[in-house]
């Protein structure tokens, strides 16, 4: 089953870490870190057998990315000890951290594109001859037996850039196993991967597994956890909430470990458990809001035509690379279309840029929220009223008060974790941040809310308030379309647009959709 695919799905099972017994590869022992003002991290303990796959989970501030940190050697802990095969580690910087056998593999690749492949892998220990001339025969040599433990077999004299991003990532590994790596540290290793290189990815961390190579991963699918990892660890504020075998649980375990409660009853239980999904919209009406015919980008979008109806949400599903999220551009004026017509109201429309669309009505959650959903240094409340700036001015000066109490009602109303509305934006966890951009288009009363990917990268609770929102967004009268490569997220959408390679090949109900979303998944190809 892909890896994208609603859950339950089978545990792992028969994989090297189910056979692996005696004494840990990687222990924890009571790991604290504290901040000015924060303490990340409470006493963790844990312990990871050698040749396992072992999840780390947690809602976003529950201390995830501060253990990675520590693990591969980025900050020191306050109090505690790391043992690696037994013995006692320190890390001084992440270069002890590579030469004790513990490397990490970040969402963001550490390639330098322009250089080949195999200068990546030996990036900073190039092979010399006599005359400190560089080995190039015996560095490509040795950089295809590297891709050949991870199953790939490219051409190590192309510069990586020119890969795909799962090639790419398969060269990160190369490098790591290159330097003997005993530990692998993989945070949220498929966030931008399509299903198909989801699976290959799986398939060779499954093979490092049986080689003996112990991998320590994060992500906030809980598919994916139950579908590779072994066993789980759960944090919650800097603590351990629960260590779990994944043969002797399900996914609402991790779940309300996380959050600290039960989900039970919830759009994301209905989710996790696979039943009929949950739907996000009240139905659509008669009336057309937002129509194209035969609109198209160059290379991402060819001539789609579609009719968004008043009150529904709308999903725009497919792999990533299908055009969903390009298609969700052109509709908010982020992106400019090559040729097609666009129309609201029945009126025709030319949107050069965001703002023409959202003069008429539009709002965006773009999918690089970091990039292009908000300023980062900028404060809560200055993030919210952006798109709404003559609402608060006065002779082109900003009434502050006015601005700030507008805000801390959206605060309270979205129910985001702030410690007031001047924190900057970019200090709050990602899902925060997306109920920051969504409360910008409620202070501008935006009729059409379009969200690409607007769950990629928060967990699991931060999503349920996601959807909920949306939610309270249609039934108060708002239109939503959201583009996803996500199935249970398509799902939900009152009639979903499957595209591939750039056209709409299906169009389905939401009651026509089965719960395993076969419907959808069939029309991938």
């Amino acid at each position: 089953m892909p890896a994208n695919n609603p859950v339950p799905v089978a545990p792992a099972t028969g994989t090297a870490g189910e056979s692996q017994s005696g004494a840990p590869e990687l222990e924890l022992h009571g790991i604290t870190k504290s901040y000015p003002g924060v303490k990340a991290l409470k006493g963790v303990s844990f312990s990871v057998r050698r040749g396992s796959v072992h999840a780390l989970a947690g809602q976003n501030g529950a201390g995830k990315s501060t253990l990675v940190k520590i693990l591969s050697g980025a900050e020191s802990p306050d109090t505690g000890s790391i043992r690696l095969g037994g013995v006692l580690q320190r890390f001084r910087d992440p270069m002890d951290a590579q030469q004790a056998g513990i490397h990490t593999i970040y969402q963001e690749l550490s390639l330098v594109p322009s250089l080949s492949v195999a200068e990546n892998i030996f990036l900073g220990q190039l092979p010399l001859r006599r005359g400190a001339a560089v080995d190039w025969q015996r560095m490509q040599s040795k950089a295809r037996a590297a891709l050949d433990r991870v199953g790939f077999d490219l051409d190590v004299r192309r510069p990586v850039g020119s890969y795909s991003t799962a090639e790419q990532q398969a060269v990160e590994l190369a490098k790591a196993l290159h330097k003997d790596a005993r530990v692998l540290l993989l945070d949220e290793p498929t966030s931008t991967l399509p299903m198909p290189d989801v699976e290959r990815l799986f398939t060779v961390l499954r093979s490092l597994s049986e080689q003996g190579v112990t991998l320590l991963y994060i992500s906030h699918r809980m598919d994916e956890l139950f579908s590779l990892c072994d066993a789980v660890t759960v944090l919650r504020d800097g603590v351990n909430a629960a260590d779990l075998k994944t043969a002797e649980s399900k996914p609402s375990d991790v779940v309300t470990a996380m959050v600290g409660k039960s989900l039970e009853g919830s759009i994301a239980d209905a989710a996790l458990r696979g039943e009929r999904s949950p739907r996000l919209g009240p139905g659509a009406g008669e009336r057309v809001i937002l129509s194209t015919r035969d609109i198209s980008e160059h290379g991402s979008v060819d001539k789609v035509s579609i009719e968004l109806l008043e009150g529904e949400v709308l999903g725009l599903s497919g792999l990533i690379g299908s055009g969903q999220s390009e298609l969700a551009g052109l509709i908010a004026g982020a992106r400019k279309r090559t040729s097609g017509e666009m129309s609201v109201d029945g009126q025709a429309v030319d949107f050069r840029a965001p703002r023409d669309a959202i003069r008429h009505g539009i709002g965006l959650l773009p999918q690089d929220r970091k990039a292009a959903g908000f300023i980062p240094d900028m404060g809560v409340a200055g993030n919210i009223t952006l798109a709404s700036l003559p609402q608060f001015s006065r002779l082109s000066v900003i009434q502050s008060r006015r601005e700030r109490s507008v805000a801390a009602d959206m605060v309270d109303r979205l129910g985001m974790k702030v410690s007031g509305v001047t924190q900057p934006l970019k200090t709050l966890s990602g899902g925060t941040q997306q109920k920051a951009i969504l409360a910008r288009w409620l202070v501008r009363q935006s009729r059409i809310l379009v969200c690409d990917e607007p769950t990629r990268g928060v967990d699991v609770g931060a999503k349920e308030d996601m959807y909920e929102l949306i939610r309270e967004f249609a039934q108060a009268g708002g239109t939503v379309v959201v583009a996803s490569s996500e199935i249970t997220e398509a799902m939900m959408c009152d009639r979903v647009l499957v595209m591939a390679r750039g056209r709409v090949v299906a169009e389905l109900d939401h009651d026509e959709i089965d719960p395993a979303g076969n419907a959808i998944l069939e029309r991938f190809a």
